[in-house]
């Protein structure tokens, strides 16, 4: 596991993005670990998968916060 400062952390942006797949990385303060990155795979939208999270149009309403909890 990777450790850095947070310093580092939030002046190098790129950090992240180039850590591979399921690797992981620890931030610290003062040699104590504050908390931990991973990075994972972003799930592939498919086009089931998007007419299954789409609104119905022409109901009169929506329930936002199933559909809101449905994205994540």
């Amino acid at each position: 596991m990777k450790k850095v400062s947070v310093r580092e952390f939030y002046r190098n942006t790129g950090l992240v993005d180039r850590l591979p797949e399921g690797a992981a990385m620890a931030v610290t303060c003062k040699g104590k670990a504050k908390f931990i990155v991973t990075k994972s795979s972003r799930p592939k939208m498919t086009r089931e998968l998007a007419q299954k999270r789409a609104i119905p149009s022409g109901t009169g309403k929506i329930d936002v916060n199933r559909f809101i909890r449905s994205l994540k």
